[in-house]
């Protein structure tokens, strides 16, 4: 590895928050046309337990000791791949400080290897960023999975639901419905070729559900009976104005029947209920149960795309 020339790099620090913060945003709106990330989250992410400043982060100085890169490495939740992120200003581009920053977290992976059961690298890059994708296919990277982030800008009330016959819907009940959810959301997410299986407390983290910004009158599930056979679990990003449907499933033996359908127009209508008016989510573009079409019939459009790619155990050897 060799560092660019003129360039200072070293761990990020708490009052490097914002300046990252700020390069974070920069890339965010230029790849995906809004911040992805806010003050709270990256704080977060920064204290948490699974990430050491010290260890698992880089910033990238100019001569002027301004911050023109960021990267950090962590482990997924289920402790089955690292993946790192890379910033780099746009102005700084094409000098190999991601090249660098990719290096050095591919390094701190190689150092933690021994926590996985396989050296498994995974990096997110959208389709706007051409140089990215560069960086990571000339360091080996591979990608076979895209998504499709569609929206949809209310204009009027969304048409209401029609839930099939012995299909009901309420809202999450705190201290009651989390570990049937829980195996609901699993269960309907084995059809999703990406998917990696969570253990409760995993999932419980990855949705956030002991986070004050956790939301439980967004979250709705249908039941057959006292049977949960599908789940709509949503969001609200206040930073953007934007609702988010960021899990939607049904049990495969309870699909083709309309309770899909019936749960995203549910979702919509109480966003709009709200005063919400633009909904996102992002699909697998080759969703095995064809979802893209089910959220296209309900006025949802595609307006980015992203690309997931690996870097599989055996590189380093």
């Amino acid at each position: 590895m060799r560092q660019p020339a003129d360039y200072t790099v070293r761990p990020a620090r708490l009052q490097d928050l914002e300046p990252v913060l700020h390069l974070m945003i920069a890339q965010n709106v230029a790849d995906y046309g809004e911040p992805m990330i806010s003050t709270d989250t990256l704080r977060d992410l920064w204290q948490s337990p699974g990430l050491a400043l010290e260890s698992d982060t880089w910033v990238v100085l100019a001569p002027d000791t301004h911050i023109v890169g960021y990267a950090d490495a962590r482990c997924n939740l289920a402790r089955t791949r690292f993946q790192p992120s890379v910033y780099v200003a746009t102005e700084h581009r094409n000098r190999g400080i991601g090249t660098y920053l990719l290096q050095l977290a591919e390094a701190r992976a190689v150092a933690r290897a021994a926590e996985l059961a396989n050296l498994r690298l995974v990096c997110r890059v959208s389709e706007r960023n051409p140089a990215g994708k560069h960086i990571l296919e000339t360091a080996g990277y591979s990608s076979n999975l895209s998504f499709q982030v569609m929206e949809i800008v209310m204009a009027a009330p969304p048409a209401g639901p029609q839930w099939p016959n012995g299909i009901g819907v309420r809202t999450f009940v705190s201290g009651q419905d989390e570990q049937t959810t829980y195996r609901v959301d699993e269960g309907a997410s084995q059809d999703k070729g990406y998917h990696q299986p969570l253990t409760f407390d995993e999932w419980a983290a990855r949705m956030s559900l002991h986070q004050e910004t956790f939301d439980p009158t967004l979250w709705f599930l249908a039941s057959s009976k006292d049977e949960i056979v599908g789940v709509a679990l949503n969001l609200y990003s206040p930073e953007t104005d934007t609702g988010w449907v960021d899990h939607l499933g049904v049990l495969r033996h309870w699909r083709k029947r309309g309770v899909g359908t019936a749960l995203l127009r549910h979702s919509l209508g109480e966003f709009y209920r709200r005063g919400i008016r633009r909904v996102r989510l992002s699909v697998d573009a080759k969703s095995l149960t064809d979802a893209p079409r089910l959220y296209e019939r309900a006025g949802m459009q595609t307006v980015q795309r992203y690309h997931i790619y690996t870097k599989e155990s055996g590189w380093n050897q």
